[in-house]
C-alpha cells in the first residue's frame, strides 16, 4: 500500500465491479495529483514531511475506504451511489492534506506542526481542489465529510442534511482508524513516528 499506482488500480477494479456504468475520470485525476502533493512536485506545496501521517497512512486509509464503501453498496437497499462513493475516495487521499506545508509557509519547520488543526486544513484543501476536477459542487460537502477523521469538531456537531452523506463520513472516520489500527506495525508506528509528530507538535507535553 506505499504504491500510489497499485493502491488507485485496486480501487479502480473495486469500482468498477460496484459502479460498472459509473465513470471514474476524476479519480484517476485525484491519485495523480495525490502523488504529486505528497512528492513535493504540487504547485505551492512543499511536499510530505511528517512521518507517520505520510503517503503509506492515506493510501492506508484510502483502500479501506474503498472497501467499506463496496461493502456497504453491496449490502444496503439504500445505496450511496457511485458520486457519493467517488467524493469519499477523494476525501480518503486527502484527508490530511492539511499536514502538508504550502511553499510561502516558511516559519513552520514541519507539517506536524499543523497537527491541532490540520483537519481544517485539509477540508480547505478539500474545498479548493475539488473544482478542478469539475466537483465544485460538492466542495462545501467534502469540508464537512473530511471531519469526520479529525477531532475539531465532534461528530454530533456535524449536520448533514442529505443521511447518506452522512453515511459517507462516518465510513470515512472508520477507515482511518480501522486502517491504522489494522497494520501489523500500528504499535511500533505509534512508537516511532506518531510520537515523534506528537512532540513537534506540542501535544505531547499537554497545554
Amino acid at each position: 500500500v506505499s504504491s500510489s499506482t497499485q493502491v488507485r488500480d485496486a480501487v479502480l477494479e473495486l469500482f468498477q465491479r460496484v459502479f460498472p456504468d459509473a465513470a471514474f475520470d476524476a479519480l484517476w485525476i485525484a491519485f495523480h495529483d495525490f502523488e504529486r502533493l505528497f512528492a513535493g512536485s504540487y504547485p505551492d506545496y512543499l511536499g510530505c514531511d511528517t512521518v507517520y501521517h505520510d503517503r503509506q497512512h492515506s493510501l492506508d486509509i484510502t483502500l479501506a475506504m474503498a472497501r467499506l464503501v463496496a461493502g456497504y453498496e453491496l449490502s444496503t437497499d439504500d445505496p450511496l451511489g457511485a458520486e457519493r462513493a467517488v467524493l469519499g475516495i477523494i476525501a480518503a487521499l486527502f484527508h490530511d492534506a492539511g499536514y502538508i506545508r504550502r511553499r510561502d509557509e516558511t516559519r513552520w519547520q514541519n507539517g506536524a506542526q499543523f497537527t491541532r488543526w490540520h483537519v481544517s486544513r485539509s477540508a480547505d484543501f478539500l474545498r479548493d481542489y475539488l473544482p478542478t476536477l469539475r466537483l465544485g459542487d460538492m466542495s462545501m460537502l467534502a469540508t464537512q465529510l473530511v471531519h469526520f477523521t479529525g477531532y475539531e469538531l465532534n461528530v454530533d456537531e456535524i449536520e448533514l442534511d442529505e443521511p447518506r452523506d452522512t453515511t459517507v463520513g462516518h465510513l470515512l472516520g472508520t477507515a482511518d482508524l480501522l486502517a491504522q489500527m489494522a497494520d501489523r506495525c500500528y504499535l511500533e508506528k505509534c512508537r516511532d513516528r506518531l510520537y515523534a509528530e506528537f512532540v513537534i507538535s506540542g501535544v505531547a507535553f499537554g497545554e
